[in-house]
């Protein structure tokens, strides 16, 4: 089992951003390892959608936080293709040695991507900002996606969910992550109306796949990740939890711990445990 974190993470620091995960060191060791992960659970696949890139094309990268993917996808295209990765704060981005010269990085909001940046992009990627926005949100934050896409380019979300598959001490939890999502405004559920919020954008051949994640350490190496790097996010909305007051759920950030102790417990001991990660991407006509 996961040692128990009660030491304070360190937040973001931008402006009117809901985040609820932190953005130190532990946080970019799980997203380095997460993405691993799930490189593997989709049999090393980075690029879903049937997109042909063109030799100068150009990719963005939105919320790249510690670079992954961007880094990660430079090693399957071609060198003259420039990668883009924007975040809302620097912290996490890789160092200068791991980047290289089609590689830019820059500190911005999705919601309001830079103007001179319409119809740049052949692919847009964003993955895992289920903790980052708001119902309204992500429908101006597709609107943007379409914007910056040329004409026949695509767009590829990942997320997890919708479905967590266990036994009481998860289904009580989710009910928590349900009932404090939605108090921000936030979809904890959002894998449901990723199609359709594209759709809405103006997007075509919208289309969805995905793979089931084992949890626990009963489904071996990839099911101990899986319980790490998923319950490794939930630890790291702590924080957030205590300065909400604990919704009525927790009384103090030891309960929170507790409460995350048993939820692993119980994924290692249920056989089946599982979640879905899901890709679902659309092209703009």
């Amino acid at each position: 089992m996961s040692s128990t974190v009660t030491a304070e993470r360190t937040a973001h620091s931008y402006s009117g951003s809901l985040y609820l995960l932190p953005s130190d060191e532990q946080e970019r060791e799980r997203l380095l390892k997460q993405h691993q992960l799930y490189t593997r659970l989709f049999s090393g696949r980075l690029i879903f959608p049937p997109v042909s890139l063109s030799e100068n094309a150009e990719i963005l990268d939105i919320g790249t936080g510690a670079g992954a993917w961007l880094c990660d996808a430079r090693s399957q295209i071609p060198e003259s293709v420039q990668l883009y990765g924007v975040d809302i704060e620097s912290r996490l981005f890789p160092s200068y040695s791991a980047t290289s010269p089609n590689i830019h990085l820059s500190i911005g909001s999705s919601i309001s991507l830079p103007s001179y940046w319409s119809s740049k992009f052949e692919l847009v990627h964003q993955r895992l900002l289920i903790c980052a926005y708001t119902r309204e949100q992500w429908f101006k934050v597709v609107d943007e996606m379409y914007r910056v896409l040329a004409p026949g380019g695509y767009v590829q979300l990942i997320e997890i969910g919708p479905e967590w598959r266990s036994g009481a001490k998860t289904a009580k939890h989710m009910l928590f992550l349900d009932d404090f999502f939605g108090r921000k405004g936030l979809m904890m559920r959002c894998t449901v109306y990723l199609a359709d919020i594209l759709k809405s954008a103006g997007f075509v051949d919208v289309r969805a796949e995905e793979v089931t994640m084992n949890l626990g350490k009963w489904a071996g190496q990839d099911g101990i990740e899986g319980r790490d790097y998923t319950i490794g996010a939930w630890r790291g909305m702590r924080d957030a939890v205590v300065k909400a007051g604990g919704m009525g759920y927790f009384a103090t950030g030891e309960e929170f711990d507790k409460a995350m102790d048993g939820v692993e417990e119980e994924w290692d001991t249920i056989e089946g445990t599982h979640t879905q990660v899901r890709v679902v991407y659309g092209r703009k006509p």
